[in-house]
């Protein structure tokens, strides 16, 4: 059996872009886990004119063929914001999906490689696409459930395919599900305790101030995680968009909130509907009907899960007995709405697996990880 020869080209024209948003459903044909993403995301995050990412970086996308069959595909990109704040020479790349084919897995790596070292470029990292405030890492434990909305998923081979091309970890991102029906009496105990403090409050978030409170959470955002592997301050653009985008994904108003100290915003969260639960079935469409089926969904609050993307605590409160009071009442109100909308789980996603703090506390809420997202880099000198 004589096998096509392999290439590897640039998405540039109408052809390359429809070959790469199909490219995924070659690759997860037979994957019940897998949530075909919606189309028109999925355009619009690739797009220079929509995407705020395209603001301070640079991309490039590329399909590997096999004769004339799309077997693969990866990004690599250059974050401007990450070497304005690290000057550290590290590029990124992402999107990864491939067949499993170690062969089509280098010619990928390589080519995504090879283009950011044309840019001066001295290491890489990822899969992220694009940076760290959107989809991050590769699904290396818990492949048999269905991800969460706007988290990654895998096939198993996908995070060998990528250390044969001569990626090595660099750091895994934790998912936790707590069962609102489950959480432990203890961390009821301390959410009691921070309830009976006079100087602890929560608010939800305010959208007829809108701008201010994206300024808020910003500003709360970027002093909480700025020691953190990987951080760079969100840009107003970037929270802009993603509160726009998904402003009608919150569950409720009581579901992003900000934690006050006296008057003091000092922590936050932002918890969206698990829209894969419904969307599953749209294979990527929205038209003609599913829109209505989504809407539906959202307006009706008819979820069975939500998700916890963004969870912050200003610096000075951590590690203190004050931001663990603090900590454990946010994530009893996340839980306590998730049990009063019969929810089978909260989950949240990301935690990075130095984040030892918010570890201990998910873990006694709910268990171990139950799935683990892998961050791989390369060093682009040789």
């Amino acid at each position: 059996m004589t096998i096509e020869a392999l290439k590897v080209v640039r998405v540039e024209d109408r052809r390359t872009i429809e070959a790469w948003l199909a490219l995924p459903y070659a690759v997860f044909a037979d994957d019940p886990a897998w949530i075909p993403p919606l189309d028109f995301y999925e355009r619009r995050r690739i797009s220079p004119k929509h995407a705020p990412f395209f603001t301070f970086g640079e991309v490039a996308l590329f399909i590997a063929y096999r004769g004339e069959v799309p077997v693969g595909r990866i990004s690599a990109q250059v974050n401007r914001r990450h070497l304005e704040y690290y000057r550290d020479g590290t590029g990124h790349f992402g999107f990864f999906d491939c067949l499993n084919d170690t062969e089509v897995a280098h010619a990928l790596v390589s080519t995504a490689a090879n283009w950011l070292r044309k840019r001066g470029l001295l290491r890489m990292v990822g899969p992220l696409n694009f940076s760290l405030h959107e989809e991050g890492g590769c699904l290396v434990q818990g492949f048999e459930s269905p991800p969460a909305f706007l988290m990654p998923h895998a096939r198993p081979w996908t995070g060998a395919l990528l250390e044969h091309a001569r990626l090595r970890k660099e750091i895994d991102l934790f998912a936790y599900r707590v069962v609102p029906s489950r959480l432990p009496r203890r961390i009821h105990e301390i959410a009691e305790l921070a309830a009976r403090n006079r100087c602890i409050s929560s608010r939800p978030f305010d959208m007829r101030r809108r701008d201010q409170e994206i300024l808020t959470l910003a500003e709360i955002f970027n002093d909480a995680w700025r020691h953190n592997w990987g951080f760079v301050p969100f840009s107003h653009a970037e929270i802009d968009a993603l509160l726009s985008g998904l402003r009608y994904l919150f569950v409720s108003g009581e579901y992003s909130r900000f934690v006050l100290l006296g008057d003091e915003p000092v922590g936050f969260t932002v918890s969206l509907q698990n829209i894969n639960e419904v969307i599953g079935s749209f294979n990527g469409r929205l038209l003609p009907f599913n829109w209505m089926h989504l809407l539906w969904f959202i307006k009706r609050e008819r979820n069975r899960s939500t998700r916890v993307p963004l969870l912050g605590l200003k610096r000075a409160y951590q590690s203190t007995p004050m931001g663990g009071l603090i900590m454990a009442q946010l994530v009893c109100e996340l839980v306590a709405q998730g049990l009063a909308y019969r929810q089978d789980w909260v989950e949240f996603s990301w935690v990075l697996e130095t984040n030892t703090a918010m570890i201990k506390l998910v873990e006694r809420a709910g268990g171990p990880p139950v799935k683990i997202y892998r961050i791989y880099s390369r060093e682009l000198t040789s």
